[in-house]
């Protein structure tokens, strides 16, 4: 009788074991899949990441961890490790970054730099037009470049990046010899011209909202103007008009590289090398947003984005990037 309960008692305690390891088992998340994204302000600020990330995350799995910044910082953030994958728009920046060792050309592509859509940047200003940009563009073979030149005659205020981003590198191109912005260097601003020139160190929102206030000029590109021009709260930047675009010196093309996981890492805080394997990337899941993004769902999702909204698309998508 008494082996009788032993062996009872044994079967429910195994039971009960069974019945826990079950519930533990049963209640263990599996770990999310997760890439991390280092963007530039521009192509989040137009709203467009936003509008991509439940196609994305319904079609790979993944989930996206996004960080934004100028051109420079986003670059910047992938040599320390925080980012699988960047989306930024400055070519130069990009070629050093890949010359840098810091990336790698995925199975099917035809170099590091996947470059797989473009917009133009847009010289802004206000409504007034101080400098008188307009009555530039409408004579006979004058370029941007003529606009800009128009700023800096009359002095009138012209808001910067500052930020060593795909927009302030641009800008600093179409500025004429004569006004002495060498590079993108903020300490390397002639003092002669800092009474009209505000480098604000800021993002494009912004360097907008500041035009807005300060009556002043600003390159930006077209899709982060036009989302602050029909914000859901309305009208942001009401007193504020593209004056120029189009003009080819303001294509604005934008790439994807992927993270090459032995690259040379070095300390955010001190700028020397990290030591080997003591930075995490993962290159499956770049790869998985690098395919999506220009993959046939992407393509679509792209192509119509703006479209309601500012009845054209914000995006031209490109090709020859395959291999």
């Amino acid at each position: 009788m008494k082996k009788g309960f032993k062996l009872i008692a044994l079967v429910c305690i195994f039971a009960l074991l069974f019945t826990c390891l079950t519930l533990v088992a049963c209640n263990k998340k599996t770990p999310e899949k997760i890439v991390r994204i280092s963007t530039t302000t521009s192509v989040n600020d137009s709203g467009l990441m936003e509008y991509l990330r439940p196609y994305f995350e319904a079609d790979t799995g993944y989930k996206w961890e996004i960080s934004s910044a100028g051109t420079g910082a986003a670059i910047a953030a992938a040599t320390y490790g925080n980012a699988d994958v960047i989306l930024v728009h400055s070519k130069k920046s990009e070629e050093e970054f890949v010359a840098g060792g810091f990336s790698y050309v995925v199975d099917g592509y035809a170099a590091e730099r996947v470059s797989f859509m473009h917009n133009f940047f847009v010289l802004v200003g206000p409504s007034t037009d101080p400098a008188r940009v307009k009555a530039v563009k409408n004579q006979s073979g004058t370029t941007v470049k003529d606009g800009f030149a128009a700023i800096a005659e009359h002095e009138s205020t012209f808001i910067s990046r500052g930020d060593k981003s795909g927009t302030h590198n641009k800008e600093i191109t179409l500025w004429p010899e004569s006004v002495g912005i060498v590079d993108n260097n903020v300490a390397n601003i002639p003092e002669g011209i800092k009474g009209w020139y505000k480098s604000l160190g800021a993002g494009m929102g912004a360097c907008l909202l500041a035009a807005q206030q300060q009556n002043g000029y600003v390159l930006t590109d077209k899709a982060t103007f036009l989302s602050y021009k029909n914000a859901s709260d309305g009208d942001r930047l009401p007193a504020l008009e593209i004056l120029w675009e189009e003009d080819s010196a303001m294509k604005n093309t934008y790439s994807i590289l992927c993270v090459n996981k032995d690259a040379p890492f070095v300390s955010s805080v001190t700028g020397e090398a990290l030591p080997a394997g003591s930075v995490k990337i993962d290159p499956e899941a770049a790869e998985v947003f690098l395919k999506w993004m220009t993959g046939e769902h992407a393509s679509q999702l792209i192509a119509v984005y703006g479209v309601e909204q500012y009845g054209g698309s914000l995006f031209t998508l490109d090709s020859g990037y395959r291999a």
